[in-house]
């Protein structure tokens, strides 16, 4: 009798494991319709976030629906044999329900960062190569902290204790931290290089409080490398930025020509008529950037000379090109001095001999 129960009861465990299976087959046909059918229309809007979300869920639900209908069939086969001890079935749909959602923002982070969504709202004005940087590193902590939440949550679901694990991670991290401070501040450092974004690979940088001027090559957890213009190379430690001014030449709108130019005291006379024509010259020159009008001033009596301001900016940044221009606008400036009848002037020493008889 006994024998005939447990054959019925495979019989009947048989039937109902081959009903899961057909019903799991049917929700993963159903699921991949669904998706199918979202997903032509998501394509025919406007935005890509929509393709980013079916395309995070998909692989996540499937393993979602297959793993539940495993643990289902092994369930009706621990019925009768008792091979294992029992598990709550909702503890365990909750669990993979966790490792499903965690899962399906993982991926989203993944495609939204490799399919560059982000730069889709940024601003014109707005460095791309920096933004790009921020988001990795921000993309890189979040699916850290998820991960970590997932586990954390797991544990206390299936009843371990993550009151002790926690505050054995406060004392290690205190541990940590103390004997590992330098390293920790570079690695802020490089941490608020990515947020504030005060330069970037590719860029012309100097400091007025170290000596620090050259090409950034490359800015890592720890060290930025810098390239001087005698090819040298600095490694500098991130937490040093921190603590100094940085100049950042790249980022200049225009580069400023500031000459102050002396006349000889024999041509003061003269002066009005030069720096009316200095001034209409650069008010008219096209590498002048018009937008802050150049200043052009007779300015001081000098020892030697009578001086002449000549202020303006140049709509080029690039150094060479600055160069030039700075050098035609010098020379023009000699020639307008040179056609009124002018010099410039340069130290005199003027002594006076009384003849005394």
């Amino acid at each position: 009798m006994k024998d005939y129960l447990t054959i019925l009861s495979s019989n009947e465990i048989s039937i109902q494991i081959i009903i899961i299976i057909s019903v799991s087959v049917f929700l993963l046909f159903i699921k991949n319709r669904v998706i199918s059918f979202l997903t032509g229309i998501s394509k025919k809007t406007s935005t890509e976030y929509d393709d980013a979300i079916l395309d995070s869920i998909n692989t996540p639900f499937t393993y979602f629906i297959i793993l539940y209908s495993i643990f289902i069939v092994f369930e009706k086969i621990n019925d009768v044999y008792q091979y294992y001890a029992e598990y709550s079935a909702s503890s365990l749909f909750y669990s993979l329900l966790i490792i499903f959602v965690s899962f399906s923002i993982v991926r989203f982070l993944d495609r939204y960062y490799n399919k560059k969504l982000y730069l889709k709202n940024i601003k014109d004005d707005t460095d791309p190569v920096a933004i790009e940087q921020t988001y990795e590193i921000s993309i890189r902590v979040i699916k850290i902290f998820i991960i970590v939440m997932t586990i954390l949550i797991l544990m206390q679901e299936y009843g371990l204790s993550i009151s002790g694990l926690l505050a054995f991670g406060g004392v290690g991290g205190l541990v940590v931290g103390l004997a590992a401070k330098d390293l920790l501040s570079n690695f802020f450092g490089g941490l608020m290089i990515f947020f504030d974004r005060p330069f970037k690979v590719g860029e012309f940088i100097k400091s007025p409080d170290r000596n620090i001027e050259g090409i950034v090559e490359s800015i890592g957890w720890r060290l930025t490398v810098v390239r001087t213009f005698s090819k040298n190379v600095l490694y500098i430690p991130n937490s040093a930025f921190s603590n100094i001014i940085v100049e950042n030449a790249t980022r200049m709108t225009n580069r400023r020509i500031n000459e102050v130019i002396g006349l000889r005291y024999e041509d003061l006379s003269k002066i009005p008529a030069i720096v009316n024509q200095i001034r209409y010259y650069l008010e008219a020159h096209n590498d002048i950037d018009q937008n802050m009008p150049p200043v052009v001033y007779f300015s001081s009596f000098e020892a030697s000379s009578c001086d002449i301001i000549v202020y303006a900016f140049t709509n080029t940044k690039e150094w060479r090109e600055f160069l030039s221009v700075k050098e035609d606008i010098l020379y023009k400036i000699s020639s307008i001095i040179e056609s009124n009848n002018a010099a410039i002037a340069f130290p005199t020493t003027t002594i006076d001999w009384d003849k005394q008889i």
